[in-house]
């Protein structure tokens, strides 16, 4: 166990006779690992709760000491999926306080030392680790409904389905990309009839994208189903780059999603993002395209502002099957350059794709 004191062996090992005879030594209490994990990370990362409980209780140890990940007890507990101990560390927290310190104090991960000002030494929920995720976040990324219930009852404020990690993605962003339609309705259901419902599915990340789009790009029906039929005005979002959810959609691969964002909704699939690119430049499978073909009323192959065809684009991220299927069913060839003369094999080789190449060059015999 690298970096591991006898008095950290004696917490992974789950031998509390040994701790407190340690203890009673005054061996140093404050000892991290190579991660910076301190007795009490790797007590909730064990699942040995009487360890926690007795450093806790003893006053042994900060509840709200961070590892080099800024990660607090509760990040760890909701990571190692320790429900009875995360219990234990809410019932430690004083929610007002959680709420209203933090923003008085305006934590970041630039100023870590904030957290051992907490006057009466309570379980801090809303800490935001290095990438700015909250317990909260990590819960709804992994789907752990009973640990969000949690987390929402102990919380006063809702304004913790606001906090925003480093990419600026709500947790429940973090739940759509995930797929966990169950979590999000725990978020939503805490929210249901007050302003931060609206604030949350309306909430975009860095890259401008709603949960809607996130549900989409990740292929998740479910979700998408669901987030579309509390909020129908919110198919007809667009990102930072112009992209609607059909762009997000072809890019996530679920034909279910396509198909209802076209017959239900009417959403345009030859719509163009800000550099001329279609959702026909990001499909990732070929049944798709084959969906998509009859609604294309002008070329199934468009070309962006840079020359670049879907064939390109397939070309570079190595996606052989969609290559094959353009190139037999579209007027489209791999020397096809764009506007800089870049071409699809160009594209393959980017790629590094030799399957790839290889079919280019030898099953096609197309010259370099």
């Amino acid at each position: 166990m690298p970096g591991h004191t006898p008095f950290l062996i004696a917490v992974s090992s789950n031998h509390l006779r040994v701790i407190k005879y340690l203890v009673s030594k005054n061996c140093n209490l404050s000892a991290t690992d190579d991660e910076g994990s301190g007795a009490v990370h790797i007590s909730v990362a064990r699942g040995h709760f009487n360890v926690v409980k007795y450093l806790i209780d003893s006053h042994h140890c900060n509840p709200n000491a961070i590892n080099h990940q800024n990660y607090t007890p509760l990040h760890v507990a909701v990571a190692a999926n320790r429900y009875e101990i995360l219990e234990y560390l809410l019932s430690k927290s004083i929610p007002s306080m959680s709420v209203v310190w933090l923003c008085q104090t305006k934590y970041s991960s630039d100023s870590p030392h904030d957290l051992y000002n907490n006057p009466k030494n309570a379980v801090l929920v809303n800490v935001q680790a290095k990438d700015g995720n909250t317990p909260l976040h990590l819960a709804c990324r992994r789907g752990r409904k009973d640990m969000v219930s949690l987390l929402l009852e102990t919380s006063l404020s809702n304004n913790n389905l606001l906090i925003t990690n480093k990419e600026g993605q709500t947790p429940l962003h973090l739940a759509a990309a995930s797929g966990h339609e169950n979590t999000a309705k725990a978020l939503l259901s805490s929210v249901t009839g007050s302003s931060v419902h609206i604030e949350v599915l309306t909430a975009i990340d860095n890259k401008g994208c709603t949960v809607l789009h996130t549900a989409c790009s990740n292929g998740h029906i479910d979700m998408f189903r669901y987030l579309a039929s509390i909020y129908p005005q919110g198919v007809n979002v667009i990102d930072n780059k112009g992209r609607g959810l059909l762009h997000a959609a072809c890019e996530g691969g679920d034909v279910g999603i396509v198909r209802t964002l076209i017959e239900a909704h009417g959403l345009d699939p030859e719509l163009e993002d800000q550099d001329g690119i279609t959702c026909l430049h990001l499909i990732k499978r070929v049944y798709v395209y084959q969906y998509l073909k009859p609604n294309i009323q002008s070329n199934p192959t468009p070309k962006d502002k840079f020359g670049r065809t879907p064939l390109h684009y397939a070309s570079r991220s190595g996606n052989i099957r969609m290559v094959r299927y353009l190139i037999e069913t579209f007027p489209c060839t791999p020397d096809d350059p764009d506007n800089n003369g870049y071409t699809s094999v160009h594209g393959a080789c980017e790629a590094g794709s030799m399957q790839l190449v290889q079919y280019f060059l030898t099953d096609l015999k197309y010259a370099m």
